[in-house]
């Protein structure tokens, strides 16, 4: 044998070797106690593995026929080499049919239906095909992505409503199937007022609504931003759209608004509206200021005095009747109280029967009863007086805001 022999059988020993490998690391045949002697093999980004860079056949199969263990809805599910189609809006979708969905050729096939959605109420089920939402075509068509989504939003009616043609999986039959789709956004409402008339909106002008988030404090960014036009009705009814996924309920969320045109603000509000969580509403009501003063046509600064004065007055209460001082927070709520022209006896009486001097007179009746007296009149009651307003409180059927107005109403007259 010469040494060229040799090299040879050393090249084919090497080879054997090598093929062998391979073939080990992808037998089926594999039992899970070989795991260890799993051969790495290249990363292939379109089927990836659980651990990146070692082909495991004890992995889990691929799902959804993509190499992807992600629910079928995710983004992705969408080849990249699919993109949406020319002039097709991306808004966000406004409707929900609960389920979880492919593209396909033929149209939306749908993998899971999600109970008590509206898809299970029309009877949809898994491996139906949707072919057309209100007579368009959703799916693939000619390499561009037709979202479900997108044509809800397109379609349907403002209740919501649309007919889908669908593929039954079962029959293979065409069936037309109306549904009523569910608002995936909800709405922060209002009306805007003018609080004084010191210089003219031009034409072009618009309200501009806006959604902020606080960060932290002293810190908001805007989320949502509505814009209106039309000043012929005064209050200006507003809506800001909203989408709940969006909301944090542990942080704040406060609504402002502003008269603007060619880069001038002419009207805003004063303080920010503080709106959807901690127990706040979703309706609001704004008033807008003018950034002019009518006599020298400077920019104001600051609130108006008589707002200040009543401001001052209640931040007083705080310290007299709850014995703290008041919050960031609630200085916006009780501006804003302000602002809609609540009087400041019947904010007086909110205080008093809130349930901060309440639950600070043990939410005791009787002591609270006590404590009126005491805070309001700087006296104690007598027990005739005690029995009296608690058969009063009998009667507003245990209502001590409304006690509260009665019983400074009763103190104003002895005065």
């Amino acid at each position: 044998m010469n040494f060229r022999n040799v090299i040879q059988i050393a090249m084919l020993v090497t080879l054997l070797a090598t093929l062998s490998a391979d073939a080990y690391a992808i037998d089926p045949n594999l039992r899970p106690g070989d795991r260890e002697n799993i051969v790495p093999q290249p990363y292939d980004p379109l089927f990836p593995s659980t651990s990146p860079g070692t082909f495991d056949p004890f992995a889990p199969l691929p799902q959804n026929g993509l190499g992807s263990t992600t629910q079928p809805n995710s983004q992705i599910r969408v080849s990249p080499s699919v993109i949406p189609a020319p002039g097709t809006p991306q808004d966000e979708p406004r409707w929900r049919l609960g389920v979880y969905s492919m593209d396909t050729g033929a149209g939306v096939q749908i993998i899971r239906v999600t109970p008590g959605s509206p898809a299970a109420q029309a009877g949809l089920e898994q491996d139906d095909l949707i072919v057309t939402v209100s007579g368009y075509q959703v799916g693939l068509i000619e390499n561009h992505r037709h979202e479900l989504g997108q044509a809800f939003n397109a379609y349907a009616t403002t209740d919501g409503y649309v007919n889908l043609l669908v593929q039954d999986h079962r029959t293979k039959d065409l069936l037309n199937m109306p549904v009523t789709l569910e608002s995936r956004i909800q709405q922060i409402k209002g009306t805007i007022s003018f609080r004084d008339n010191h210089q003219r909106i031009p034409r072009n002008a618009q309200v501009q609504i806006d959604l902020f988030e606080q960060i932290r404090p002293g810190v908001t960014i805007p989320i949502k931003t509505a814009r209106i036009t039309d000043f012929s009705k005064v209050p200006i009814p507003f809506a800001v759209d909203f989408n709940p996924e969006d909301i944090d309920p542990r942080r704040q969320y406060t609504v402002q608004a502003s008269v603007v045109a060619d880069n001038n603000t002419y009207y805003t509000t004063r303080n920010a509206y503080q709106v959807i969580t901690a127990g706040y509403p979703r309706t609001v009501d704004l008033s807008l200021y003018s950034t002019i003063t009518p006599s020298n046509g400077t920019q104001q600064v600051g609130y108006a005095s008589q707002r200040d004065e009543r401001l001052e007055q209640i931040m007083q209460w705080f310290q007299d009747y709850l014995h703290r001082d008041m919050r960031p927070s609630e200085q916006q709520v009780w501006t804003s109280t302000i602002d809609r022209g609540t009087s400041l006896e019947d904010i007086r009486a909110q205080l008093l029967g809130g349930p901060d001097f309440y639950m600070q007179s043990n939410a005791d009746d009787e002591l609270y009863i006590r404590r009126l007296f005491e805070v309001v009149m700087g006296r104690q009651p007598s027990q005739n007086e005690v029995d009296a307003w608690m058969a009063r409180l009998d009667a507003q059927n245990g209502l001590r805001t409304d006690l509260a107005r009665e019983f400074l109403a009763q103190i104003s007259k002895q005065r």
